[in-house]
């Protein structure tokens, strides 16, 4: 087997067809076909099969892509590493962030890499702590800032941070003494993200636990916007604390919440994955920001 042969299957995969592949790899279709040809033969199993809708892989076809596309990253995580070592700026790094976190750690990390690594190339991804895992788990990237998932074999889990989950209120709100028991707080209007989003499951469950009914009225899809709307009077919200906006000219207020459980952050990899110099210069970044945090 030979690095051409995945090559071209890849190149299928990617494009969906033998024709496209072909343009893709500057090559002629006929040559497209005789390496998918050598390689079936090698691992004697069917790949690909040819219809209306183009080339489909088969269920082996599917096993040999996913690898596939592991060999591509591990190889380009080599010459990124070696490119590292010869003193070369050359070094690319993926990272995945809930929005929850992205407000604090982000640009905390960008700017101890500018004086720490300045030749690493980062790709930030900011999504839903299930999307995140998927990527980690298909090797789209690298590293991510997760909500703690439960167990899976296929990734590592490394525990961040346990973060307080408080209140949000528009500023001239008032309220009881704190901590503010979650049931007068959800007296309010309330803003939260939508039933699918994990962090809106959490505090559904604390709620149910605690014998509070949660009516949400307005759904939000974005931190930030959530943040406004409660500092325009629109309503309150419960967010982590490192996502809550702070500052004279927030608008809003920060409350404790009586008897709601923390929040637990966790920084996840593939468990076979290798991770590049470039990587670990991130993983390394993030843990030192987080434990600088927790003080």
């Amino acid at each position: 087997m030979e690095l051409r042969h995945l090559d071209v299957l890849l190149a299928i995969s990617e494009t969906g067809s033998f024709t496209s592949a072909a343009d893709d790899l500057h090559t002629v279709q006929s040559n497209v076909s005789e390496q998918v040809r050598q390689l079936e033969r090698e691992l004697g199993v069917p790949l690909l099969v040819r219809s209306r809708r183009g080339a489909i892989p088969t269920e082996f076809g599917k096993v040999v892509i996913e690898r596939a596309r592991r060999i591509r990253v591990e190889l380009d995580a080599m010459r990124a590493d070696l490119s590292l070592l010869m003193g070369l700026e050359a070094g690319h790094a993926s990272l995945g962030v809930v929005g929850t976190s992205s407000r604090w750690l982000i640009p905390a990390l960008v700017a101890e890499l500018r004086e720490r690594a300045p030749g690493v190339r980062m790709r930030i991804t900011e999504a839903s702590s299930d999307r995140l895992v998927a990527e980690v788990i298909s090797a789209s990237l690298s590293l991510a800032v997760v909500t703690e998932p439960p167990p899976d074999r296929r990734i590592q889990v490394e525990h961040l941070l346990d973060e307080a989950m408080v209140g949000l209120v528009p500023k001239g709100m008032r309220m009881s003494a704190e901590p503010v028991p979650l049931a007068e707080l959800v007296r309010q209007r309330v803003i939260l993200p939508p039933e699918h989003n994990p962090l809106r499951v959490e505090i559904q469950a604390a709620a149910a636990a605690m014998g509070v009914d949660l009516d949400v009225p307005v759904e939000v899809e974005g931190v930030r916007l959530i943040a406004d709307l409660v500092a325009a009077g629109l309503g309150v919200s419960i967010l982590p604390e490192t996502a809550a906006p702070r500052g004279a000219n927030s608008g809003v207020k920060i409350v404790r919440i009586e008897g709601l459980p923390p929040r637990r952050l966790a920084l996840v990899t593939a468990r076979d994955a290798h991770l590049s110099l470039a990587d670990r210069a991130i993983r390394n970044a993030v843990v030192r920001l987080v434990r600088a945090r927790n003080g």
